[in-house]
């Protein structure tokens, strides 16, 4: 197995915003794992402690509660300042004319060294809806920053196994079809690797506004490669009655590392046998498992971890 990626392709549209590459040389799991911190463990500046002070309207509390929370902030995690100093008001008295009201993110007042914090659309650059007001009806609430470590950035985040021409073309001749071979078929022939698995991934990312797509990318990157180590060093190497089979248990990993870990310790044939287990989806824990005859469990962990943080090198090297 490879441990380097090659990156191709590289585009961005949307003011830096939206980014398309390919991705070459790495395994599906590299991929899904990039995916998946995408997704879900980038830390993202949110509205929190919702106080509602009073509320006339027919919304209930709890639910006007989750629609502030929801309201997009446009601070990075690392304007520690902003966040911690903060605060966000709203408060309207009932219209006196007895009309309805529409009320938006500029209707909300910020005390902070910015008052820009409330992000608009992105691309109209309008502010974002929040609530319709019926006459005599009046709002009046405070909301403070956080940063949630495990959120995402993105509104879109996939990859696609990257088609073939030379197999499309070979395999469209099986096919009397074509349209529907085009339609459908086409995208099975997709490239591979010398053990027939797919190595080559046409990956899409779009930032909400706040942090352009690159710096997203390149973040998740750098924090699988400084986690890569740190779940082997947090975990005791436990030594099972089956001869050779050696286990550590993490508690700050899941299917992310897991998957990883697994196929780049097949790759380097230093195991027999490698697998992971996640007793149970909601408690941190994940089980590494394999049976090494010629090496011993810290020589397979060390090259284990040298292969993700390879891959992670070279993939952020080509993007910078």
């Amino acid at each position: 197995m490879s441990s380097a990626a090659i990156l191709e392709n590289v585009q961005t549209s949307l003011g830096g915003f939206r980014m398309t590459f390919e991705l070459r040389g790495v395994p599906v799991q590299f991929a899904n794992a990039l995916r998946r911190m995408l997704l879900n463990e980038t830390p993202v500046v949110e509205l929190t402690d919702v106080q509602i002070l009073e509320n006339t309207t027919l919304m209930p509390h709890e639910v006007m509660k989750h629609r502030v929370e929801m309201l997009p902030v446009k601070c990075r995690p690392s304007e520690e300042d902003t966040v911690r100093n903060a605060r966000i008001l709203l408060r309207v008295p009932p219209v006196a004319d007895g009309s309805t009201r529409i009320l938006t993110t500029n209707d909300f007042v910020v005390e902070a060294t910015r008052t820009d914090l409330l992000l608009k659309d992105r691309d109209l650059d309008t502010p974002m809806f929040f609530l319709k007001l019926r006459p005599s009806e009046t709002v009046h609430l405070t909301a403070r920053l956080r940063v949630n470590p495990s959120s995402s950035q993105l509104c879109v985040a996939t990859y696609s196994y990257h088609v073939d021409e030379e197999v499309a073309k070979l395999d469209s001749e099986k096919f009397a079809d074509k349209v529907q071979f085009t339609n459908f078929h086409r995208q099975l022939s997709y490239h591979r690797d010398a053990q027939g698995r797919p190595d080559w991934f046409d990956f899409t990312v779009e930032s909400i506004g706040v942090v352009p797509a690159k710096d997203v990318v390149l973040f998740c990157l750098k924090d699988l490669m400084r986690r890569a180590p740190l779940w082997v060093k947090e975990s005791s190497i436990v030594r099972e009655a089956e001869p050779n089979v050696y286990h550590i248990v993490s508690t700050t990993e899941g299917h992310t590392m897991g998957a990883l870990a697994q196929v780049i310790a097949y790759g380097l044939g230093m195991c027999s046998f490698v697998s992971y287990d996640v007793p149970h989806p909601l408690r941190p824990e994940m089980k590494f498992r394999f049976r090494s005859v010629d090496k011993t469990p810290e020589e397979v962990l060390t090259a284990v971890v040298d292969g993700i943080t390879g891959l992670c090198r070279s993939t952020i090297s080509a993007m910078e």
